[in-house]
């Protein structure tokens, strides 16, 4: 089971992990190339800014919830989530296809739960 939604102090680093992910993974930036890379099953994690419109963030959770894609929302604004990539211009979404050797994801997703018998 994955976590919908992760606030931003959990996340630890956000700027190392962009970085580095922008060096040695791929990233989409912009909201309809990061719908049809999670429509698609490309994208690994989805960043969403936190002053992302809601309408745009809420057909990007439903397609992330149809397709089981965890996604991050930050509290970071568009302008500076985009310079956190290494882009000079805001985005709103990040779509992520290739972690690279980041370990963000293991930040997001929920340690899995150990059963006793």
């Amino acid at each position: 089971m994955l976590r919908e939604e992760i606030p931003a102090k959990e996340v630890k680093d956000l700027r190392r992990h962009l970085e580095v992910i922008s060096r040695t993974g791929k990233m989409i930036l912009g909201f309809r190339q990061s719908l049809l890379s999670v429509l698609h099953r490309k994208s690994k994690l989805v960043i969403l800014a936190g002053n992302c419109p809601p309408s745009l963030e809420r057909e990007i959770i439903v397609a992330c919830k149809m397709t089981g894609t965890p996604f991050l929302k930050v509290k970071v604004p568009g302008n500076e989530l985009g310079y956190l990539a290494g882009k000079p211009f805001p985005a709103a979404v990040i779509s992520i296809t290739d972690l690279g050797s980041s370990t963000i994801l293991d930040e997001v997703m929920p340690k899995p739960e150990e059963t006793e018998t």
